[in-house]
């Protein structure tokens, strides 16, 4: 049901949905948004915060300051997006970092990527973020992969519905300058690491061709009017 709701989402909403794709914890999407935040507010655009990740980089946490950060609202003991707020704000763009994030319990929208979509509806720029661990196609050759199981998830056909996508890579770190007693540990993460990014490049050209096509068919629709 999600994944139908999903393709039926991308036909009827209106903002741009721009997607920071990581293949490992720590790889800087957070900092890469809110950067871009920065950049883009000191060029007059209208850009808010609607979510965070609770713990920050320093270098992320940095930048905040600079921005208007929308709180998140406490609901049943838990968080989630002011959807509410955010779109009677109606910025141009709005940043949500952690897309596969679920709602606490009794909200309109169970998961975060929903709130999304009803943002991107009111016409508002969503950038986001989310790992390839919680691609909901993928989870099971991630977990292969990593060892590590996830419940929160978002159907790749919302991944497949965003205007731009970038991957955000982690610096290689040779196992070399590793402790010789650690080195062939070292060598098994960049072993897994280089698998995840191999799935995320993956998709970000399952994403880019699935724009293509979508243009395509749009141009097809124009000429037969």
């Amino acid at each position: 049901m999600l994944e139908v709701q999903a393709e039926e989402d991308a036909l009827t909403r209106k903002g741009h949905l721009k997607i920071f794709l990581g293949y490992a914890s720590g790889v800087g999407k957070t900092f890469r948004m809110l950067d871009e935040a920065r950049r883009r507010r000191e060029r007059g655009q209208d850009i808010i915060v609607g979510a965070v990740q609770p713990k920050l980089p320093g270098e992320a946490e940095a930048l905040l300051p600079k921005l208007e950060v929308i709180p998140l609202k406490n609901i049943n003991g838990g968080t989630a997006i002011d959807v509410e707020t955010i779109i009677r704000r109606h910025p141009t763009v709005c940043i949500i970092d952690g897309l596969a994030y679920n709602n606490p319990p009794g909200l309109r929208n169970p998961t975060r990527w929903q709130d999304v979509h009803e943002i991107l509806g009111a016409d508002i720029k969503v950038i986001t973020s989310i790992n390839i661990q919680y691609v909901a196609e993928l989870q099971d050759e991630v977990e292969t992969i990593t060892g590590k199981h996830v419940t929160e998830t978002v159907p790749v056909s919302f991944i497949k519905s965003a205007d731009e996508i970038e991957v955000v890579d982690a610096p290689a770190v040779e196992p070399a300058e590793w402790p010789p007693e650690a080195a062939v540990e070292a060598q098994r993460r960049q072993d897994r690491i280089a698998r995840l990014r191999e799935l995320a490049l993956v998709l970000a050209a399952d994403v880019v061709e699935s724009l293509y096509l979508f243009m395509l068919r749009e141009r097809a629709r124009q000429a037969r009017r």
